[in-house]
């Protein structure tokens, strides 16, 4: 590419400066990175875990698929997603993977699976998995809003906000905080989702909800217990809420957080926003890698 560029700018030169020029300017907006457009959103999704994660998005019906759908971060980096401005879906991290010798079909991930594949493509990964649901808007009188939910489980705390200094999202009520404890580290034996450890032990590396477990309509908020008077919190769901106090812990859990009127340009999702677990959470690490 060495040459062909030489080529452009030397004897090209002075028979066509303007193409020079234009040649000039490519090269800049190269170098700068790719272009985000006026009314789009970017995620910052990034991995504060001690292991590696692979983050996963699924839209919405109407909605585009973003960065293939999946994709890999190594342990204390971060990757930018561009999103349209007004889009819905949800993302969550997988953990545990490994694609090299997995055919179509096949279990990829210890966590949050999408059919064995590194880009999900659109699929929604296999529960149980820390779920970050967003309602993006691009009327910023109106604001997106987004929320954390453990309806269908989950495999590690994660944390949502708006960045500051790009765009009127008031930090106070647009950040979801991350969890006060290692829900796989206090997870009851029959919620437990393991995997075989470094050391040859089992280590718990996600922790189901009562619905997706036992599949009973109280747990799962539907049948006679499809409103807010009738599905109330369980032993199971007060152990997600005592260890994630901003999570849905179930369907109508009136006391989560939800982010909403938020109106930035970028915003940050983090796997693992601070440390999560004493040796039961480093246990369940090894377990990933």
């Amino acid at each position: 590419m060495a040459d062909h560029y030489s080529a452009w700018t030397t004897s090209g030169a002075a028979r066509h400066p303007l193409l020079s020029c234009a040649l000039m300017a490519l090269v800049s907006f190269v170098a700068a990175g790719p272009m985000v457009l006026a009314d789009a959103i970017v995620f910052h999704v990034a991995n504060k875990c001690p292991f590696p994660v692979w983050p996963a998005s699924a839209p919405n019906t109407g909605h585009p698929v973003l960065a293939g759908g999946g994709f890999y971060v190594p342990p204390g980096k971060s990757r930018r997603v561009v999103a349209p401005a007004t889009w819905n879906g949800r993302f969550w991290a997988r953990t545990g993977c490994n694609f090299t010798a997995n055919g179509m079909g096949a279990v990829g991930c210890l966590t949050g699976d999408c059919e064995g594949r590194l880009a999900c493509n659109g699929s929604v990964g296999t529960p149980p998995a820390t779920l970050v649901e967003v309602s993006l808007h691009e009327d910023p009188a109106k604001g997106s809003s987004y929320d954390v939910s453990l309806v269908d489980g989950y495999n590690l705390p994660v944390a949502v906000s708006a960045k500051p200094g790009t765009g009127g999202a008031d930090p106070n009520k647009c950040a979801i905080a991350g969890c006060a404890k290692n829900v796989n580290a206090v997870c009851p034996p029959e919620l437990q989702v393991t995997a075989t450890g470094s050391g040859g032990g089992k280590t718990v590396v996600a922790c189901k909800s009562a619905c997706l477990e036992f599949g009973l309509d109280a747990f799962c908020c539907r049948g006679a217990y499809a409103t807010p008077a009738t599905c109330r919190g369980t032993v199971y769901s007060r152990l997600f809420k005592d260890a994630c106090p901003a999570y849905y812990s179930y369907a109508y859990d009136t006391t989560a957080a939800t982010a909403s009127g938020c109106y930035a340009q970028e915003y940050v999702i983090t796997f693992c926003p601070s440390r999560w677990g004493d040796e039961p959470g480093d246990r369940a690490g090894a377990a990933q890698i």
